[in-house]
């Protein structure tokens, strides 16, 4: 018996582990480590990391490399070579990201070196990393050494070029239209002390915008987008500005900077990525700097990360990626990026994208942002060095680079990854209100005369949520006359519901709270039988009569109170129905009621005596379970519609109640 259990406990363990998500990362056995060399002058770094393990059929595996040599400088060449300014002790890391590959990521090696006087010198050049970092604005500019996978980590250099000896440096993340916890902060170099400022209230920094008047902002996302922005603040509109910008965020990282004027410093943030990140990815999330020299005019610089699962660089990624429903326009603006690398040895002369959307989103509507490699639009069929795009039906944009020259990744002569790399940014509208659906596009590149690479799926999702739900409407007991709980009469409804926010295709679960009411009127006209009564005799006194037949009137009222479950479905966006059924008890709040007897006279007619007879009131009624069938037309996912529904119980059988509702 023993071992039956053991075998179905490892049945359901594998079983477990079959279902989970393949996020959980895969740890590096490999000892990875960082070989020293000590050449003439300098010392040189080589990565003694895992082999690649190419996926089958997939694209060429590589490694890239950013490397920390522990003085505040760094380097993305494979094998570098770095000269110290100061004699010391150092600790150099390798942040590795394995692109392509199928193995776990490697292990961050960390060694330390002892750096003696005839390998520093104060007259070290940069390398090719830092003299190619400030492409975007020459003074201030972030790079990330990977983007974000659920799960991994990512690092953030911050580079600045002082304007002054003083200064500030804001870095936002956790944009909250994303993932507001997305990004953890594991910690941040000091190597040029660095005074790291804990920021309680986003409100304290109103301070530094008071004397603002203009701003610039740039973008990146790997490569540069080679876009500048600037900003004239008339009074007071600089602290809104910086107010609303951070507030876009849920986390804000400040530093205090002290430096020699135009002496390059460079910081590094190293950011965990949660899991929960996955619920976002193939969305791109934007991290925020701004660098304010002081008593100068702040410079904002902004890094698209694009999350993902897996590192490719070739990728399509949509903007926002999780939108609200409740809040969604008629026609609303979505922003797409293609991201695409050449990883061969050889340029790239023709690059083709073919570009795949969903019905609901209207590709006439297309609109280039920006681009790189940069060119202009072909004037001619012949043209070269240039790009054209043509719509094909209705859900699909080719975007070609023509006659162009993207260098490859695998070149001998490359010195700025970036330039090996390309994308288009653009936007596109959506047809109409949308249904609550996810809509997935993908992107076939072309590289030359080379088989296609396809993407990742960009994904339109909306936030999930709860629409309550108010009714107001009519109750129709249906009862028959001749019963002897007297002929049901109508009442009012009132309630409120819930259910998930506009389902589509398929069910979903609705509750409601109701309070309705109802009557009975039992009306008895003629009933033959004798007997006697008191009534006044006119002088104060009482007397006893013959009655020959009697009239008998009863009116009740009842209040029911109702909690109504049902599973729906929403046909169309005009039609929904559902099924379920209601628990419900009743109250008897207030009785009438009349007896008319037809007292006999000695001349044989007959002379009515009205007297009230009201009925004792009933107890609450045990709790009664009722079927019930509904139907809604009208705006089936937000709006107002009107609702059918039947209920049948045994004690008051069919009951139909029309009624008018409004989904919030």
């Amino acid at each position: 018996m023993k071992k039956y259990f053991l075998l179905l406990l490892c049945l359901f363990c594998s079983i477990s582990s079959w279902s989970q998500d393949t996020l959980l990362v895969r740890q590096d056995t490999f000892p990875s480590r960082i070989e020293t060399v000590f050449l003439d002058s300098t010392i040189k770094f080589n990565p003694i990391i895992r082999p690649l393990v190419p996926i089958p059929g997939g694209r060429q595996a590589y490694f890239t490399y950013l490397w920390d040599f522990g003085d505040g400088n760094f380097s993305t060449k494979e094998s570098p070579e770095h000269q110290y300014a100061r004699p010391g002790d150092y600790e150099v890391s390798l942040y590795i990201v394995n692109n392509y590959d199928n193995g776990p990521r490697p292990k961050k090696p960390k060694t330390k070196v002892k750096v003696e006087s005839r390998y520093a010198s104060n007259s070290k050049t940069p390398n090719s990393f830092e003299q190619q970092f400030f492409k975007s604005n020459g003074i201030f500019q972030i790079f990330k050494n990977a983007n974000a996978v659920p799960g991994e980590d990512m690092s953030l250099v911050v580079g600045v070029k002082p304007t002054t000896e003083k200064g500030t440096i804001l870095i936002l993340t956790n944009e909250k239209l994303i993932n507001p916890n997305g990004f953890l902060l594991a910690n941040q170099s000091q190597y040029h002390q660095e005074r790291i400022i804990t920021t309680e209230k986003k409100q304290e920094l109103d301070r530094l915008w008071a004397n603002v008047q203009r701003t610039s902002i740039t973008q990146s996302g790997s490569p540069d987008y080679g876009l500048i922005e600037e900003i004239e603040f008339k009074p007071n509109e600089a602290k809104k500005y910086f107010h609303e910008l951070l507030d876009e965020y849920n986390t804000v990282s400040q530093y205090e900077i002290d430096a020699t004027i135009g002496e390059t410093q460079f910081s590094i943030l190293n950011m965990d990525i949660t899991p929960e990140m996955l619920a976002d990815t193939n969305a791109i999330i934007t991290v925020t700097g701004i660098y304010l020299a002081e008593g100068k005019d702040p410079m904002i610089h902004k890094l698209d990360v694009p999350i993902i699962k897996s590192h490719d660089p070739n990728k399509m990624s949509v903007r926002p990626a999780l939108v609200d429903y409740r809040l969604q326009f008629k026609k609303k603006k979505l922003t797409y990026k293609v991201q695409f690398q050449n990883d061969g040895e050889g340029d790239a002369k023709n690059i083709r994208l073919e570009m795949f959307f969903p019905k609901q989103i209207n590709t006439r509507s297309f609109k280039l942002l920006n681009l790189y490699p940069g060119c202009d639009t072909c004037k001619t069929a012949n043209d070269l060095g240039c790009y054209t795009y043509e719509f094909v039906n209705d859900d699909k944009i080719i975007f070609h680079f023509r006659g162009i020259a993207l260098p490859g990744k695998a070149s001998p002569t490359l010195t700025d990854q970036d330039s090996s790399k390309g994308f288009i940014r653009f936007t596109l509208q959506t047809h109409k209100k949308l249904q609550k659906q996810t809509l997935k596009s993908h992107t076939d590149i072309y590289f030359d005369k080379n088989e296609p690479i396809r993407t990742n799926n960009a994904s339109l999702r909306f936030r999930p949520g709860l629409s309550p739900i108010l009714f107001l409407g009519l109750n129709a007991p249906a009862k028959p006359k001749d019963d002897e709980i007297g002929k049901m009469t109508k009442g009012l409804s009132l309630g409120v519901g819930l259910a998930p926010i506009a389902p589509y295709k398929r069910p979903y679960w609705q509750v409601e709270l109701y309070a309705s009411t109802f009557g009975t009127d039992l009306n008895l006209q003629g009933i033959n039988r004798r007997g006697e009564i008191q009534i006044p005799d006119g002088k104060g006194g009482l007397v006893y009569r013959t009655y020959g037949s009697y009239d008998s009137i009863a009116k009740k009222q009842y209040l029911s109170l109702q909690i109504p479950i049902q599973v729906r479905y929403n046909i169309n966006r005009y039609i929904s129905a559902g099924i379920g059924a209601a628990a419900k008890t009743t109250i008897n709040y207030k009785n009438d009621g009349r007896t008319t007897y037809h007292i006999l006279n000695a001349n044989g007619e007959t002379t009515p005596f009205d007297q009230e007879n009201i009925p004792e009131k009933e107890k609450r009624s045990a709790l009664l379970f009722s079927p019930l069938v509904d139907l809604n037309i009208g705006r089936a996912y937000l709006g107002p519609a009107f609702g059918i529904r039947y209920q049948y119980d045994k004690t008051y059988k069919s009951n139909l109640n029309f009624y008018l509702m409004w989904r919030l």
